[in-house]
C-alpha cells in the first residue's frame, strides 16, 4: 500500500470522528447549498416536479417506485433501531452523522426518478409492455445483475478508492464509520451518476437484448437492491455456517453485514457489492469480525425515568418514526394547540391498544447500572384537566409496579409533567401511593424528582452571568424558582430580583414583585421558568417598538420544558432567547448510550432533573426526593454533578 493511500485512510478516520470538519473538505459538492435552498425544500421540489411531465409520459410508475423505496428504507431503519440499536448502549446514534445523512439519503431516489423520465420518453418499451413478460424480465434482470452489475460494481468501487476519486467523491460515504441501514443511500451527488451507469445494465441489457422490459420489474429490483444494500450496513453479526463455511455456496454468493462493515473499517478491502466471490478471486478479501458488545444482561434495569408526551412535535422525535429526528427540537405545527393535543391523545389511544407504555433506549450508568426512560401513555390533555389527574397518577403507579415485577427495578424518577404541584404535589402523592400499595410497600421503591439538581443548575447558570446585579424572573414562585431566589439572596447580597407575579410569595428587601410584563424591558437578563403565551411577549415587544421605548433586554434565559421559541426577532432582533437548565455530559464513562434522544436537545446533553435522578441511582440513595427543596442539598448536588462530569451550557454574554 502506498504512503499516499495510507495517509488518506488515516485522514478519513480522523474526519469521521470529528464533528467540526465540514464535508466540503472532502470534496462533497453540496448542490442544495449551491441552490441556496433548505435540504427539505430541495427534496420536496425534486420529488414533486416530475408531475409536470404527466402529459407526455406516465408519471405514476415513477411515484410508485419512489414511494415504495422511501417506505421500505424507513421501515428498515425502524426495525434496525428496534432490534439492533435500541438497547445497545455501545452503538450510539451520532448527531453529526444523522444531520449529514438526513440531507442526502433521499437524493439518489430522486435522481433515479429524473433519470427515468427521459428513458421512458426514448425507450417506452423498456417500461410499458405486456404484464405477461414480467416473469421473463425478472429472470433476465437477475442474471444481468449477477453477471454484469456485480463485476462492474467491484471495479468501479475500486476506482472510487483511488486517492483522487476518494477525496473528490467517495469519502463522503466513508464519513460514516458506524453505519446505519440508510448509510447505503448516502453518496456524493456526482457519485450517484456513476452508480446509475453501474447498476443500469441490470435492466438495460435485458431490454436491448430481448426488446422488452417492465417498470414493475425495475421498481422491484430497485426496492430489493435498497433492502439488500441496507442489510450490508446494519450493525449485526451473522455467524451461521451457511455464510462462513468454505463449503457453503452462500459464503461466495451473498455477503453478510460484517463483510461490508469490514470495508468501512479497512477502506482497502471487501469492495464487492453483494457477492464476496469477487474479492476472494482478486485477493482483496479481508475478514472482519464485529467486536462483542459486552452488554449487561437484557433484563437488568436499575433505574427508570418516567417520561411523558410533550405534544405532536415530541412524537415526531421518536426514533421509530425516523432515527433522523431523535435530536430535533419539538416543533409546533400550525394547528391550534387544542387540535394538536387531541391528535396526540388519539395517537396514545391507538398505541395503547398494542403496548402499555412507550419504552425508550436503555443506557449505562457508571459502567454498572442500567437506566431507561419509559413514557406513560398520557397526552397533554390528561395533565391539563384536573379530573384526569387521578388516571395519570394511577398510570405512574402501575408502571412502577410492572417494572418492579418485570426487572426488579427499585429506583424511579419523575419527568417534568409527572411531578407537577397540582398533579401530585411534586411527587409526594406518588411516594405515598407506593408506600400504601400492598404489592410495593415492602419492595424498597424509591421515588425522585431530581428537582434539587434542576435548582442547582439554574442557580449556577445565573451566578455565572458576568456583572449581573439585577434580573427579571418569570415563574419564580414555583419550587425551583423559590430555591434559586433563596440561594441568590443568601449568597449574593448585591443582586436584586424583580418577579413577574401578582402573588407575593417571598418577602425580602432585594425582591420585588410586578404584574406588569412591560417591566421586562428594563432588565438586560430575564429568567423564564414558566410558560407564558407567545402573544403576551409579542404584544409587549410590539408596543415598545411602536412607542419607541428603549429596551435594555438582551437575554431571555429559559428553562421551561418543552422549550418553545419566543419571537423576539420581529421587533428586537438583538434579544437572544436561549434555553438553560440543560447539562452537557462530558464523561462517557459515567453515562453511555441513548439517554438523550426524544428530549428536544442536542446529543450528550441531559435535563438536570433527569441527571439528578441518574446520580441518585448511581449513589444508591435509599430515601425519596419529593416535595420541598433543601438549600444545602441543592448546593451539594452541584458539587457532585461537577465531579461526575456535568456542566451548564456555556453562553456568550457579549451583546450582538
Amino acid at each position: 500500500m502506498s504512503q499516499k493511500t495510507s495517509t488518506l485512510e488515516k485522514d478519513l478516520k480522523q474526519v469521521s470522528s470529528s464533528a467540526t470538519v465540514t464535508e466540503g473538505r472532502l470534496g462533497h459538492y453540496d448542490v442544495k447549498a449551491k441552490l441556496d435552498m433548505s435540504p427539505d425544500l430541495c427534496i420536496l421540489l425534486g420529488f414533486s416536479l416530475p408531475m409536470l411531465f404527466w402529459k407526455i409520459t406516465p408519471v405514476m410508475p415513477l411515484y410508485i417506485i419512489a414511494v415504495a423505496r422511501v417506505i421500505s428504507s424507513h421501515l428498515t431503519m425502524t426495525l434496525h433501531y428496534i432490534f439492533c440499536d435500541k438497547d445497545n448502549y455501545n452503538n450510539k446514534l451520532e448527531q453529526t452523522q444523522l444531520r449529514r445523512e438526513r440531507k442526502d439519503y433521499l437524493v439518489g431516489i430522486i435522481i433515479h426518478m429524473w433519470t427515468q423520465i427521459p428513458l421512458q420518453l426514448i425507450f417506452p418499451g423498456m417500461f410499458f409492455t405486456s404484464a405477461s413478460v414480467i416473469k421473463a424480465c425478472a429472470i433476465n434482470t437477475l442474471l444481468s445483475h449477477i453477471f454484469l452489475v456485480e463485476p462492474l460494481y467491484y471495479f468501479a468501487h475500486r476506482w472510487l478508492h483511488v486517492p483522487k476519486q476518494m477525496k473528490a467523491m467517495h469519502a463522503h460515504h466513508h464519513l460514516s464509520i458506524n453505519t446505519l441501514p440508510s448509510t447505503s443511500l448516502v453518496q456524493n451527488f456526482f457519485e450517484h451518476f456513476i452508480y446509475i451507469g453501474t447498476f443500469g445494465p441490470a435492466f438495460l441489457f435485458p431490454f436491448f437484448l430481448g426488446g422488452y422490459q417492465h417498470w414493475v420489474v425495475i421498481g422491484a429490483y430497485l426496492v430489493l437492491f435498497d433492502l439488500i444494500n441496507a442489510f450490508g450496513h446494519m450493525n449485526i453479526r451473522i455467524r451461521s455456517s451457511l455464510f462462513t463455511s468454505k463449503w457453503s455456496p452462500l459464503t461466495y454468493l451473498f455477503y453478510t453485514p460484517e463483510f461490508h462493515l469490514g470495508h468501512h473499517a479497512y477502506f482497502r478491502a471487501n469492495y464487492a457489492l453483494f457477492m464476496p466471490l469477487w474479492d476472494l478471486m482478486l485477493g482483496s478479501y479481508r475478514e472482519y469480525k464485529k467486536p462483542d458488545s459486552n452488554l449487561l444482561p437484557a433484563k437488568q434495569q436499575d433505574f427508570v425515568f418516567i417520561g411523558h408526551c410533550g405534544g405532536l412535535g415530541h412524537l415526531l422525535t421518536c426514533p421509530e418514526v425516523s432515527v433522523y429526528n431523535v435530536y430535533d427540537k419539538w416543533m409546533r405545527t400550525t394547528l391550534p394547540l387544542s387540535i394538536e393535543f387531541l391528535l396526540v391523545h388519539l395517537c396514545n389511544v391507538v398505541y395503547g391498544l398494542f403496548c402499555k407504555y412507550y419504552s425508550v433506549s436503555r443506557y449505562l450508568i457508571n459502567g454498572s447500572k442500567i437506566g431507561r426512560i419509559i413514557v406513560i401513555l398520557k397526552s397533554p390533555i390528561d395533565y391539563i384537566y384536573p379530573q384526569r389527574h387521578k388516571a395519570v397518577n394511577d398510570a405512574i403507579l402501575r408502571l412502577i409496579k410492572d417494572e418492579n415485577k418485570r426487572c426488579g427495578t427499585r429506583y424511579f424518577g419523575l419527568g417534568n409533567l409527572n411531578k407537577m404541584k397540582k398533579l401530585n404535589d411534586g411527587g409526594v402523592q406518588i411516594s405515598e401511593m407506593v408506600k400504601a400499595d400492598p404489592d410495593l410497600r415492602d419492595k424498597k421503591i424509591r421515588v425522585w424528582t431530581g428537582d434539587h439538581m434542576t435548582a442547582a443548575s439554574i442557580y449556577n447558570q445565573i451566578i455565572d452571568i458576568p456583572d449581573c446585579k439585577e434580573l427579571f424572573y418569570i415563574g419564580a414562585n414555583g419550587k425551583i424558582g423559590t430555591a434559586v431566589c433563596d440561594l441568590i439572596t443568601k449568597n449574593h447580597p448585591d443582586m436584586k430580583i424583580c418577579i413577574f407575579s401578582k402573588y407575593e410569595k417571598m418577602k425580602h428587601s432585594r425582591i420585588r414583585y410586578t404584574s406588569d410584563l412591560n417591566e421586562i424591558l428594563r432588565y438586560k437578563y430575564v429568567i423564564v421558568g414558566k410558560l407564558l403565551s407567545g402573544k403576551r411577549y409579542s404584544e409587549t415587544f410590539r408596543r415598545a417598538k411602536e412607542n419607541a421605548i428603549t429596551t435594555n433586554t438582551r437575554f431571555l434565559l429559559d428553562y421551561t420544558v418543552p422549550f418553545l421559541p419566543i419571537n423576539t426577532k420581529t421587533y428586537f432582533p438583538e434579544i437572544q432567547h436561549i434555553p438553560i437548565g440543560l447539562l452537557k455530559v462530558n464523561s462517557s464513562s459515567f453515562l453511555r448510550g441513548h439517554f438523550d434522544v426524544c428530549m428536544s436537545h442536542d446529543q450528550d446533553h441531559i435535563y438536570p432533573c433527569h441527571a439528578g435522578c441518574v446520580m441518585y441511582a448511581n449513589e444508591g440513595r435509599e430515601t425519596d426526593e419529593t416535595g420541598d427543596l433543601d438549600l444545602k442539598e441543592v448546593e451539594e448536588r452541584w458539587r457532585k454533578a461537577v465531579s461526575y462530569g456535568f456542566q451548564n451550557r456555556i453562553i456568550d454574554y457579549r451583546c450582538k
